[in-house]
Formats: structure tokens, C-alpha cells, sequence
């Protein structure tokens, strides 16, 4: 991998790739990571045709390019831009590695939370948070760093604020900045 060959694009975005590879368990590459690579383990569901196939998740693992695991089950981001990622060929140290089987069940408890856009980031797995246990703010779109700065997140499915129930100290934040429904 010392070469920088694998720079070169075959116009390929990462859907493409997994269809030419047959599936999953392929490596790649972006132009723009330092000392990373990553293996592909797994892609939603493709319900439209090529070249984006529906936008489906995408997960990886990421890798140090001298081996050690940096991020398991990430998502791959933009993957249905060709720009940005390369494939590559396996690292001379995977053989020597244990790698994450590609029939882990943590794969599709993931791919299946970031599905219904529940999935929040925490260590090597991720965590579903129950809609319930989501408390929705009223943010005007001017105020939304002041959100963000006290935690809030974006819930794109339903164009809302919110804010996980059990932060007591950020949810007092939200009332006393006025971003809970019942203060208009």
C-alpha cells in the first residue's frame, strides 16, 4: 500500500464495488483518510438501480493502515460517490488479524437501527434509542447551534428536535431556552 496507485479511480462508488466484489468483505480506501483503510461488511438493502441502488447504509470496519482496529461498525459516508473512495487490495497484516466475521449478528442489529434512523453512536456497537424515550423541542431554525450546544439532536423522520429523556441537566437547558412545545 506504499504505492500511491490505488489513488487512481475506476469511477466505481462503494455500491458499485460491493456488486462487482460479489458482497461484502472488501477493502477500501478515501482520497482524503491519512493512515486508515476500511473493510466493507455489510450494505442494506439495493431496492432501486445502479449506480446508487436506493442509497442504502453502508458499514465498515476501519483500520490503521498497520493493522489495529480503529472503529468497528461505522458507516461509510457518501458512499454512492465514485470522487472519494477506492478499492484496495487486502492488507498484507488481514490475513493475520481477526477480522469481524461477516455474519456477526452485531451487523445487522446495526444496519437495521440505522434503517429506521434510531442508531446513535456509543463504543464499538450501537445503541437503538427507543423513540419513547425521546423528548421533541420546538427549535427555530435560527436557534439551532443553541440546540446543538445543549446536546439536541436532529430526528430527520420527523423533522424534529429532541433530546434523550434521561439528560435532566440538558433538558433544563431546553426549558429555560424556551425550546420545549408547552412554553409558547
Amino acid at each position: 500500500m506504499d504505492s500511491d496507485d490505488w489513488q487512481k479511480s475506476t469511477g466505481q462508488n462503494v455500491y458499485e464495488m460491493f456488486v462487482e466484489h460479489g458482497g461484502p468483505g472488501f477493502w477500501i480506501r478515501r482520497i482524503t483518510w491519512g493512515g486508515t483503510c476500511a473493510r466493507v461488511i455489510r450494505i442494506g438493502e439495493m431496492t432501486k438501480p445502479a449506480p446508487y441502488f436506493g442509497s442504502p447504509s453502508a458499514l465498515m470496519d476501519v483500520y490503521s493502515l498497520d493493522g489495529p482496529l480503529k472503529e468497528g461498525l461505522a458507516q461509510v459516508r457518501v458512499p454512492g460517490t465514485f470522487k472519494t473512495w477506492r478499492k484496495i487490495e487486502a492488507p498484507s497484516w488481514a490475513a493475520r488479524v481477526n477480522l469481524r466475521p461477516l455474519d456477526d449478528p452485531k451487523i445487522d442489529v446495526v444496519l437495521a437501527a440505522r434503517r429506521r434512523g434510531k442508531a446513535k453512536r456509543q463504543t464499538e456497537d450501537t445503541k437503538v434509542i427507543d423513540q419513547a424515550a425521546r423528548v421533541r423541542l420546538k427549535v427555530p431554525f435560527e436557534r439551532r447551534e443553541e440546540a446543538k450546544s445543549i446536546g439536541a439532536r436532529w430526528w430527520p423522520e420527523e423533522k424534529t428536535w429532541w433530546l434523550p429523556q434521561d439528560k435532566s441537566a440538558a433538558l433544563s437547558q431546553a426549558r429555560s431556552l424556551g425550546f420545549f412545545p408547552e412554553d409558547e
